[in-house]
């Protein structure tokens, strides 16, 4: 099998405050001010031609740096690499852009910057233009564009190239979701006839369903490449909390905006598994738990506790537990925590969720805490893809079907 693309021991290291002067050079003081950071180290794999692997991993995890590295922007510290075939690189908005130029004559010039002819170019400009679906700015300077104007030309130009290797970097994000369908669409396309796909993505839910292989990065170096499932539970492992909002996020109960908080109340929550393991991955059709532990700074009385669980990619309630003003009855303070759990049967898809916990005063009016975001991972042997099992049972012609679920 051919290799697309090779690394082989690979680091990169950045200067901070940049390359020392001749003048700093000759005044020790100035270089005091200047310092490093590696942002790979010994990172080394392979992807076969046509093979799709996603990269995940936090910020500041390495990822932008590794895509610029296969895009040949970036040159490594040390290390081999090696890329075989044409690279169409999707990793920053407007990037080969003049924004002088209208969108007509930019196509014409990125076109030409990712190999193809003037004649190649006129051939595809009207899918181009047709997918992009900014036809009525397309003589229109691309510097007055927005940032998704720029997004659906940059990768319209892109996917219409037909490279042998795309590089695709978080930037889909910034797509309304229309589009992003419409993108993901697209890739699993070229996918399917062979285009090799580099992708770095926090949508693990995209990891899972594009790549069956996933590479996990930490503070620059490799941590795990093998199957998307195991990569993306391995992710969820080593995270240690999502830190996303703050005390102040706006919060809405019975449509009444409770946002102010008192911040009478520190609260934490635990996940674990059906064996009470704590762990960032559980598993469809074995329950599981969520351990909330608050602490008080004030006097509370009967206080109301909150447990809301969303899917990580989107807003959608999937569960929520409250008590009710007056349910509970109770005293606490300083050195009296309140401890709670939720035991929950889960009928959960493979998915990333988020989870979180809230606790007011007794009449639900205050907010007094917010925990910080808690990612994990459900890890379900259905093959298909969604939120919840339905325990759905599918016949064709009298025969029933296996692994049937509802597609979201």
């Amino acid at each position: 099998m051919t290799t697309s693309v090779r690394f082989e021991n690979v680091s990169k290291r950045y200067s901070l405050g940049g390359e020392p002067t001749l003048v700093s050079r000759m005044n020790p003081r100035r270089n005091r001010g200047l310092s490093e950071v590696w942002a790979l180290r010994d990172v080394s794999f392979v992807v076969e031609q046509g093979e799709t692997v996603a990269i995940v991993g936090s910020n500041g995890s390495g990822k932008t740096t590794t895509l610029r590295m296969v895009a040949g922007i970036s040159a490594p510290t040390s290390g081999r690499i090696r890329v075989e075939g044409s690279v169409a690189p999707l990793i920053g908005i407007g990037v080969g852009f003049n924004p002088e130029l209208s969108g007509r004559e930019n196509v014409a010039v990125n076109g030409q910057l990712l190999g193809l002819s003037q004649k190649e170019i006129r051939r595809n400009f009207d899918a181009i233009v047709e997918f992009s679906e900014i036809e009525a700015y397309l003589d229109t300077p691309v510097k007055f564009y927005s940032s998704g104007m720029y997004l659906r030309l940059g990768f319209a130009v892109a996917v219409h190239t037909r490279p042998e290797i795309l590089v695709v970097d978080e930037i889909l994000a910034v797509g309304d979701a229309a589009f992003q369908a419409k993108c993901n669409i697209r890739m699993r396309e070229l996918r399917d006839a062979g285009t090799t796909i580099v992708l770095v993505t926090h949508n693990l839910n995209l990891a899972v369903r594009m790549s069956k292989r996933t590479i996990v990065l930490s503070r620059g170096e490799l941590v795990f490449d093998g199957d998307s499932t195991e990569g993306v539970g391995v992710y969820h492992e080593m995270l240690s909390e999502i830190r996303d909002v703050s005390d102040t996020a706006n919060v809405t109960i019975d449509g009444e905006d409770v946002t102010q908080s008192k911040g009478q109340a520190k609260v934490s929550l635990d996940i674990r598994n059906h064996a009470g393991d704590s762990k960032r991955q559980v598993e469809t059709g074995r329950p599981f738990s969520i351990f909330v532990t608050i602490e008080f700074t004030e006097e509370v009385e009967d206080p109301c506790i909150g447990i809301g669980l969303t899917p990580a990619e989107g807003h959608d309630v999937v569960a929520s537990v409250f008590t009710a003003p007056g349910e509970y009855r109770g005293k606490h303070g300083p050195g009296r925590p309140l401890h709670a759990e939720v035991r929950m049967e889960n009928h959960l898809l493979t998915r990333s969720y988020i989870a979180h916990a809230v606790i007011y005063d007794s009449q639900r009016k205050w907010l007094l805490g917010l925990s910080p975001f808690e990612s994990f991972y459900v890890k379900s042997p259905s093959k298909y893809f969604g939120t919840t099992d339905l325990h759905s049972v599918l016949t064709i012609n009298g025969t029933e079907m296996s692994n049937v679920a509802v597609v979201r």
